[in-house]
């Protein structure tokens, strides 16, 4: 955090338009280290780990990570670093991490930063970097940008909850772009009639609602099964071989609309390709200069510290190349900077697992 402020101080950070993406990260832990078993014999062995290293934040971090365990990860673990998630690339499958970060859009200084397990998925941990960036900087966020990863329902219902705008790539466009899509009537064919609660599909039939699901916040509507089996447009409305189309509307629906309304703006567009080389050259310089893509250490609560300190290194250099001030105040700053990431540094031989906004 006192490395975020100097930038701050230095007017590097805007604060206001951020940038959010996620990378993997190889754990330190070879993929011999893997053992597979039922999924009782696996929880067996995880809470032998855990109770084996008491740490407090070790398990807030292991708790929040796991509901987003892919069903693999249920029926394997590494006996190496139990904290990684085994997690499929071009490279193969193998443990990993995965290191979510913020970056501010005025010079790219690095604002937050979560590690997670490598199944964790990036859409869950948007708000809590927003909420990092605003403690790290003082700085109420206004725009939020993002690929489609980050472009989720609920995260549209949440930015805009929050007043904030939302200029991330729409999930549901990109998945509507899919070839098992293609050829298909999109939602917005789908006619809603609030007084009625029910959807008019193009054909004109009735969609009622048929459940609601509270753990993603969205009601299920579709027609009767034997309708939609001898509908003439059913070809061109579902590719499945039983059943018929149904249409989820979420909790907040106008909302989530003016969001994703905002995603397609033509100033949202020109954020999306900004932060092409914005965010993913952050992630790059952090690969190409300071080891970012491997972990030095193992369990979670040290990834967590790789991260804050690779994310101050690069926020320091950033301060050496943008600042635009006399040699002696650039120097003061500086030396200032080094001695915030120096201290963060010895944190790593005392082996405690701090707290967030450290970067």
């Amino acid at each position: 955090m006192r490395v975020v402020s100097q930038c701050v101080e230095a007017g590097l950070v805007n604060g206001e338009r951020i940038h959010a993406d996620a990378s993997l990260v190889d754990a330190n832990a070879s993929t011999n280290s893997v053992v597979k078993g039922s999924p009782a014999m696996i929880e067996e062995l995880r809470e032998r780990c855990r109770s084996e290293v008491k740490k407090l934040d070790d398990e807030q971090e292991l708790s929040r990570g796991r509901k987003y365990h892919a069903t693999v990860n249920d029926k394997a673990m590494s006996l190496t670093d139990p904290d990684a998630a085994l997690v499929r690339r071009e490279g193969g499958s193998r443990p990993r991490y995965k290191s979510h970060r913020a970056v501010d859009d005025a010079h790219g200084v690095v604002t937050a930063v979560v590690s997670t397990p490598g199944s964790v998925k990036e859409n869950g941990q948007l708000m809590g970097l927003i909420e990092q960036h605003e403690r790290n900087t003082a700085v109420e966020v206004k725009t939020v940008v993002a690929d489609s990863q980050y472009g989720t329902a609920e995260n549209f219902r949440s930015c805009q909850e929050r007043g904030l705008r939302t200029h991330m790539a729409d999930l549901l466009e990109s998945q509507e772009g899919n070839t098992s899509r293609e050829g298909i009537y999109p939602e917005s064919a789908f006619e809603y009639d609030a007084e009625k609660d029910v959807y008019r599909c193009p054909s004109g039939q009735r969609l009622s609602r048929r459940n609601h699901r509270e753990s993603r916040q969205a009601s299920e509507y579709a027609a009767k099964r034997q309708v939609c089996a001898t509908c003439g447009q059913r070809a061109l409305c579902t590719r499945a071989k039983t059943g018929g189309r149904s249409i989820k509307r979420h909790v907040g629906h106008d909302l989530i609309q003016r969001g994703r309304e905002q995603s397609r703006s033509a100033e949202a567009k020109k954020d999306r390709r900004r932060r092409k080389w914005l965010m993913e050259g952050s992630f790059a310089d952090a690969a190409n200069n300071h080891g970012f893509k491997r972990a030095r250490w193992r369990r979670l609560w040290r990834q967590q510290i790789q991260d804050y300190v690779i994310a101050a290194v690069q926020n320091v250099r950033i301060l050496l190349r943008e600042m635009d001030r006399p040699r002696v105040a650039v120097s003061q700053v500086v030396q200032e900077a080094l001695g915030a990431a120096l201290s963060l540094v010895c944190r790593i031989f005392q082996r405690l697992p701090t707290a967030q906004g450290l970067a």
